[in-house]
């Protein structure tokens, strides 16, 4: 099959868990012998989350030992890892969705996969081409344009995504989301966002860090920042990318006992020194990739109890009550929390070390089995599927369950 990933997101670098998971789930397909294609913009409006300009892209590539793309400076074209990714310098608007279109009606594929597509160009230029072939891969439901968690109803939009041959998920709590909000039918798929393993064991309770992914208002940066003030004994480290604003990176820079470290590519350089990972999700996570990642390696995780997160905790300790974020006209604002039982589960992380040990095991145990279950071919399959119901007449949203 000829498969080809429109994103509105940077390809690389894929700091972000839903683009990892995009770029994991090619890779494997073209290890499996599709021929695997990405559109993709080229840089990023904030720094942290990868390139904002051209010099930086190049270096991008080049520290990844990619090399220089060809093309005209306007579209890069490369390939890593059996997928060839074309890049586009041109930002959101008519441009980018005419030049997707042409690319489309030039490339065929046999399916076009989208994520949620919230700035709306991918979407428009593949169903004006192929709307038969459009298949969506959601995993942020605060992209969608219905239901109550949408950052913006968009009815046009929602009518787009209703006409596409197959709609898979990430997480039930997802799945259970669009069926409501969005009349849709959708298939639960695991992604093989988390490599192939086997992972190290790298609980530790003398490790550096207590550390957080992604400050800001929707990860649950005033939990953090309420952590980092009771307990000046203990080391924290925040991890900026999409999310890390200037006044983010101000409330961060005001604590002695934070430290920024850069993203990486492979978040086991960031988990290795790192005793406990927060997850204070203040907004509804679709599922929580990172929880799943630190368990993995051992490492014990304090998740809130919201959204799709006590899927990802896999039955282990820690879940934690939050009061949901509001919209704002500012943007996301937080309730006051409730920080006792945050500061309750970290103090006994922290002092108990047999408590530490067995989380860390039970953590670790979980995670492998999860893992276990998780393969590139589901989705092959599931496009199998898709195609056989095609041919058939039949509705091909109405497939099964392979969570």
């Amino acid at each position: 099959m000829r498969i080809l990933l429109l994103l509105d997101e940077i390809y690389l670098p894929s700091y972000g868990g839903g683009i990892k998971a995009c770029r994991l789930l090619l890779e494997g397909l073209a290890r499996r012998g599709h021929d695997c294609h990405v559109i993709a913009p080229a840089l990023v409006s904030v720094a942290q989350a990868g390139p904002t300009d051209v010099p930086g892209f190049l270096a991008t590539l080049r520290a990844r030992g990619i090399g220089d793309p060809r093309g005209d400076g306007a579209v890069f074209h490369y390939r890593h890892a059996g997928v060839e990714v074309e890049a586009l310098k041109a930002p959101p608007g008519a441009a980018r969705r005419d030049w997707v279109g042409k690319r489309l009606m030039e490339l065929r594929p046999d399916w076009i996969l989208i994520p949620e597509d919230k700035r709306r160009d991918m979407m428009q230029a593949a169903m004006g081409a192929f709307p038969q072939r459009v298949v969506l891969l959601l995993q942020t439901l605060s992209n969608l344009p219905f239901g109550p968690l949408s950052r913006g109803a968009d009815p046009q939009h929602a009518g787009l995504i209703r006409k596409a041959a197959g709609v898979a998920v990430i997480s039930r709590f997802l799945q259970d989301y669009v069926r409501v909000h969005g009349g849709l039918e959708a298939t639960l798929l695991r992604l093989p966002v988390y490599g192939p393993g086997p992972f190290p064991m790298l609980a530790d309770r003398q490790a550096e860090f207590v550390t957080l992914i992604n400050p800001c208002i929707e990860k649950g940066l005033p939990i953090f920042l309420e952590l980092v003030r009771r307990f000046r004994d203990v080391a924290f480290a925040a991890v900026p990318t999409w999310g890390a604003t200037a006044t983010v990176a101000a409330a961060l820079e005001a604590e002695a006992n934070v430290t920024c470290l850069a993203p990486r590519d492979d978040i086991e350089d960031i988990l290795r020194r790192s005793r406990v990972v927060l997850v204070p999700s203040l907004w509804p996570e679709t599922f929580g990739y990172i929880v799943v990642e630190a368990m993995l390696r051992g490492i014990p995780v304090l998740a809130s109890d919201i959204g799709g997160l006590p899927e990802a905790k896999l039955g282990v300790d820690y879940l934690l009550p939050v009061r949901p974020a509001e919209i704002g006209s500012a943007g996301y604002e937080s309730p006051p929390q409730n920080i006792a039982p945050w500061a309750e589960a970290l103090r006994r992380l922290l002092d108990d070390e047999g408590h530490y040990r067995h989380c860390a095991e039970q953590s670790k145990r979980a995670a492998e089995a999860f893992h276990a279950g998780i393969d590139s071919r589901d989705f092959e399959n599931f496009l199998l599927t898709l195609d056989r119901s095609a041919v058939a007449g039949n509705s091909p949203r109405k497939t099964g369950d392979n969570g």
